[in-house]
């Protein structure tokens, strides 16, 4: 299925459920397809899986990927049980403190808090891709912190949200912030794309 469709049919579908008000946007979906795409990746940490929106994208966009999450919120555990297909891929720990550090990841998602944010760098490649959900500062600056040479473009659509889903359709759809801790050549040519996109968005936001 095409990466795009998935998002919106999986986006429609946690609109219905309990818990929906904290969900990730349509277009924070289609990014986070986008870039799995984009960068090959095999292996995700989602930090704050929440009643698990981004999981359930994932998890029916690849049957490759290892899929690895934190969450501590009772309400959102029992939730993810019926709400995730695949749920059995993927392991659970309550915080990042839990994790291996040993265990390295392609892909990190920050849905969420976490007092041990510090501790991904260990479990960054120098691969790595960084997406965070939604605006998130504290956690974006956070990590201007640990990675001195990070780089960082914001990912925004240029549509607002849809009428089907728990937010108001006022309000431009949501993205998240893109991070590469470790840019290589293609990252560096990917952001300045990215940017150049994110202005003419901008414009047309207008």
């Amino acid at each position: 299925m095409n990466s795009n469709i998935l998002a919106e049919k999986i986006f429609k579908k946690f609109s219905y459920f309990e818990g929906n008000q904290h969900i990730a946007s349509e277009y924070a979906l289609k990014c986070v397809l986008q870039l799995i795409n984009d960068f090959n990746v095999k292996s995700v940490l989602e930090v704050g899986i929440g009643i698990g929106c981004i999981a359930d994208s994932i998890l029916e966009y690849s049957q490759e990927i290892e899929y690895t999450a934190t969450e501590s919120n009772e309400f959102c555990l029992e939730s993810i049980k019926n709400n995730v297909n695949h749920i059995e891929r993927v392991f659970f720990f309550d915080n990042l403190s839990q994790v291996p550090e040993n265990k390295m990841f392609d892909f990190i998602i920050i849905d969420g808090s976490d007092s041990s944010l510090f501790k991904i760098k260990k479990m960054c490649k120098s691969n790595t891709v960084i997406f965070i959900e939604g605006g998130r500062s504290l956690q974006t600056n956070e990590l201007k912190k640990i990675f001195p040479k990070i780089l960082h473009a914001e990912m925004i659509s240029d549509y607002k949200n849809p009428s089907y889903g728990p937010f108001s359709n006022k309000v431009w759809c949501g993205g998240g912030q893109l991070l590469f801790p470790f840019p290589s050549m293609k990252m560096k040519i990917y952001y300045l794309a990215l940017k150049i996109n994110t202005y003419f968005k901008r414009k047309k936001r207008k």
